[in-house]
């Protein structure tokens, strides 16, 4: 009878309250406004043995967890969710789609990836990234190199959110106020990322070999 909002008026302050909050939790979270705008894939090439730090092979055997996520008000697609990271990194290129240049703050730090290349940072920004409707505030760092991924959400998020990712099932599964919320790996761009990145390449081998002879 309550749940079709009779006998309401029987409950106290305190049980009203109670029942609006579970009735809140039942729903669900809101649904956000629509994007202002959308990200594809930002693609620079890269070396076609390891791009990002994440080895390929060419029949695509190791499946990168690739999701599209809301930043700001853009939905961001290609995302990389990497557990093996320890730092956030995101393209300045989608920054400069976003018009978000000017809250680039200089910062460097050094990041080494498993094959022990050394990487440098210029900048840092921190950027509301939404989830299923759970907001976090995420720094991410910015490379001047060309990359695969639109960004790499590292371990700062997973674990703060309380990520449990998978590559192999592709799905990240996390705690909500409303219930185990999971959202899937987009495995046909990943692929696209993939192969988009390796033909950039094989063609810049090819104009660096030209320039050659």
């Amino acid at each position: 009878m309550l749940g079709q909002g009779h006998l309401k008026e029987l409950l106290s302050d305190r049980g009203r309250t109670n029942f609006a909050i579970g009735r809140e939790q039942h729903q669900g979270p809101p649904k956000p406004p629509s994007p202002t705008r959308t990200i594809h894939i930002i693609i620079g090439g890269g070396d076609d043995a390891s791009i990002n730090s994440v080895k390929f092979s060419t029949t695509h055997k190791l499946k990168p967890l690739v999701i599209t996520f809301r930043i700001l008000d853009t939905d961001v697609r290609c995302i990389m969710v990497d557990d093996g990271s320890g730092a956030s990194i995101i393209d300045p290129r989608v920054l400069e789609q976003m018009k978000l240049e000017d809250k680039i703050v200089p910062h460097c730090i050094m990041l080494t990836s498993f094959n022990n290349a050394v990487k440098r940072t210029f900048g840092k920004i921190t950027l509301h990234v939404l989830a299923d409707g759970i907001t976090l505030e995420t720094t991410f760092h910015i490379m001047n190199q060309d990359t695969t991924y639109n960004a790499i959400i590292g371990k700062p998020w997973i674990h703060t959110m309380r990520v449990i990712p998978s590559s192999l099932y592709q799905v990240i599964k996390f705690p909500t106020p409303w219930e185990i919320f999971s959202i899937r790996g987009e495995q046909r761009t990943s692929r696209e990322c993939y192969y988009i990145a390796l033909d950039s390449t094989v063609t810049q081998q090819m104009k660096d070999k030209g320039k050659e002879e």
